[in-house]
């Protein structure tokens, strides 16, 4: 097999062939662009995951390597593109099966973490980095740019003479530019097939602008543009020489426009400028040694600050603390919580960093590999593991950095610990599962380690505190189970089917197609696109229905075991859901006609948990001396380890709610309290009719329905 440099050369020496100019701009058209038809449909995102499609750091590599050197604009025939792109294909592929050998070799249906694993070497991570998933949507990129250099538009504006908010609208007119020009591009080429020298042309013009058309995109003076063009341009005159093997650095990702004369500009990579807008800036500012140090105060205080305001979006202003300080009571400073969320007896405890994966670590370098993800993941990691054992101590007080004190009204009884890094970190989570070193224990669980991306994704689709926490704790049960690219992978697939992994499956393997109805749902709520703002799937279980009703009164007066109850709930399948509100609503509408006593038990078994609810007019009193006992022989009939009693009123608001959580264990007086029940004894009310205590159980479970949601 040949080497990887000889390889690259062959690349390098196809990109510097007459017009290869027009191969980029036709993969590109075919791999980088989406089209679809009045509503943007998740089948309509399949291309961007198909096995032949070039991935973006494959693309950008074709587009550094034709910077080496001026660029031959001359127009090649329709054949001639073919052979460059199939040539390109051929060589990409080859240089995948290079970087990609050492896994081959090493795959195992057990992947341990020990540091002779060779799947943490830094063969194996280098091909993880190159093929990475990209971490972020553009439009995340072009609207996060003006949060992250909010406290540098001075320099910026003094420094680079550019306006960050024009800079927003120039990604905004570019975008409309091409998706103009692609729709016109693609009905020219329908209604002249036969004309394949258009489509060569054609291709090229989508990707090349003037200042003067921009200018007139954004409303903005051509003075403004062209200056946030050549801010981001690359150099006329100059060479991307330094790019001479695939570790060393290249300036295509810091410079998307190249210069076309005689006053235009080509940006080969669709959405380039977002990118660059989020990344490049903070390199300029490095280079400035008198505000290199303010830069990265800046950058820091980004990361933690949206994070808090993504917690924000879900638990509100009042449960969210920033920058939490924890001392003992003589004053001894112990630790730092960037954001501390506290919702009944759970804790989010979160530390974020801006640092990221240096140049040598993405080229394979080992020691530099382990030494970036201490610095960026695994410090934060203990740090945040640390934070959360002090919360448990009753003699340490914590105070936010605005002076307040955070009393803690309950100890938590769970506490998930979440590490943010502020950019996109290469295979991070390959990474993670690799190298991190996390200790759970029964009140911490597994750390979730990802970026502001998916942070603000996984906050914008579960925007409520009992769906972000479901989100959280399953993520940690079942990470260890899953072998995946990224965060927004693993999302995607919670709301498409709710993340439960069966006992039987040791790994689950996620291929990224499991995302594209998150990333239709992300474009319509975020990018103007027409289309579905919600994935179907686990958002819709609840909507209109009692338990949604349930849950929503849950997040107001989030007491611990209605919050247990609520997450519990959230880990059902569909048709457990549909199940249960079937009998809700026929018990909650007999009691509002009757105004008596209705009720249903419900008995999930691999999860060992069943709920008792009762819906009456009863006082508490009443529902207490009733409800508890009630619980306690079906509970023990049911052989299950935790079983919740609610108690609702006829309008479906909950009078009290309790549990009983103890693991089951044989007892003579239960055996004969579960033979003398009454309970035990009703036949049930359906929807559908009665139904035999002995008959099988209309849920579908396959139980008896004495055995499972037999309803009194």
């Amino acid at each position: 097999m040949r080497s990887q440099q000889q390889i690259f050369d062959d690349l390098a020496a196809l990109a510097a062939e007459p017009g290869f100019v027009y191969a980029i701009a036709t993969i590109n058209l075919r791999d980088h662009t989406v089209f679809y038809k009045d509503e943007l449909q998740p089948k309509d995102m399949a291309s961007f995951f198909s096995q032949n499609r070039l991935n973006r750091n494959e693309v950008m590599t074709l587009i550094g390597l034709l910077m080496r050197r001026p660029i031959d604009f001359a127009v090649p025939n329709f054949d001639t593109v073919q052979n460059y792109i199939r040539r390109a294909e051929e060589l990409l592929e080859e240089l995948h099966q290079k970087l990609a050998g050492p896994i081959g070799d090493f795959i195992k249906p057990n992947v341990t973490r020990q540091a002779s694993d060779p799947l943490a070497s830094a063969a194996v991570i280098r091909e993880a980095v190159f093929y990475a998933a990209e971490s972020a949507y553009p439009f995340q990129h072009r609207d996060l740019a003006p949060r992250k250099y909010k406290s540098d538009l001075r320099w910026l504006l003094r420094n680079r003479s550019i306006d960050l908010q024009a800079t927003v609208d120039l990604c905004h007119a570019l975008a409309a530019i091409f998706n103009r020009r692609s729709v016109e591009a693609r009905r020219k080429v329908a209604s002249d097939p036969a004309s394949e020298q258009t489509v060569v042309q054609a291709a090229l013009d989508l990707f090349t602008f003037s200042i003067t058309e921009l200018a007139a995109y954004t409303g903005r003076p051509v003075d403004t543009i062209r200056a946030i063009v050549k801010a981001f341009a690359f150099p006329a005159g100059q060479f991307n020489k330094a790019f001479t093997s695939l570790q060393a650095f290249n300036e295509a990702y810091a410079y998307p426009f190249l210069p076309m004369p005689p006053d235009c500009y080509l940006q080969l990579q669709p959405n380039g400028i977002s990118e660059a807008l989020y990344d490049t800036p903070f390199y300029w500012m490095l280079k400035d040694q008198n505000y290199a140090s303010t830069a990265l105060q800046h950058r820091g205080n980004f990361t933690e600050e949206f994070a808090s305001e993504c917690l924000v979006r879900v638990f509100g202003e009042t449960r969210v603390f920033r920058n939490v300080e924890i001392y003992r009571s003589k004053g001894e400073s112990l630790g730092e919580i960037d954001a501390l969320v506290l919702f009944g007896d759970r804790a989010i405890v979160l530390r974020a960093k801006s640092k990221r994966l240096r140049l040598g670590a993405r080229q394979g370098n080992a020691h530099q590999l382990r030494e970036d993800f201490k610095a960026a993941i695994q410090d934060a990691v203990d740090q945040a593991f640390t934070c959360a054992q002090l919360l448990g101590d009753p003699s340490v007080v914590l105070r936010a950095r605005d002076g307040r004190q955070v009393s803690i009204p309950q100890r938590p009884q769970i506490i998930y610990p979440l590490t943010i890094v502020a950019d996109h970190y290469p295979a991070l989570a390959f990474q993670a599962r690799q190298f991190l070193d996390a200790q759970p224990t029964g009140q911490i669980v597994a750390p979730l380690v990802t970026d502001v991306f998916a942070l603000d994704a996984m906050t914008e689709m579960l925007a409520s505190p009992l769906r972000f926490l479901s989100y959280l704790g399953l993520r940690a049960g079942f990470g260890d189970k899953l072998m995946f690219s990224h965060e927004l992978t693993v999302l995607s697939l919670h709301l498409k089917r709710n993340l439960w992994v069966r006992d039987d499956i040791d790994i689950l393997h996620l291929e990224d197609d499991i995302a594209a109805s998150l990333d239709a749902a992300m474009a319509v709520r975020r990018d103007s696109v027409s289309g579905q703002p919600t994935p179907k799937g686990i958002l819709q279980w609840f909507d209109g229905t009692p338990l949604g009703t349930i849950l929503a009164q849950i997040e107001t007066s989030p007491i611990p075991a209605a919050v247990d109850f609520g997450l519990m709930v959230l880990q059902l399948d569909e048709t457990k859901v549909q199940n249960i509100n079937r009998t809700l609503r026929l018990i909650l509408t007999r009691s509002l006609a009757d105004g008596r006593l209705h009720d249903m038990s419900y008995f999930v078994p691999h999860l060992s948990f069943g709920m008792t609810v009762y819906c009456s007019q009863l006082t508490d009193q009443q529902v207490h001396s009733k409800l508890r006992p009630h619980c306690h022989i079906q509970k023990y009939a049911q052989k299950a380890n935790l079983w919740f009693g609610l108690a609702l009123r006829p309008a479906g608001i909950i009078q009290s709610m309790g549990k009983l959580n103890n693991p089951w264990a044989f007892d003579s007086q239960m055996q004969t309290a579960v033979a003398n029940s009454p309970f035990s004894q009703s036949a049930p009310d359906t929807a559908k009719g009665r139904v035999g205590r002995n008959q099988p159980c209309p849920c579908g479970s396959g139980l008896k329905h004495k055995r499972c949601c037999i309803t009194h």
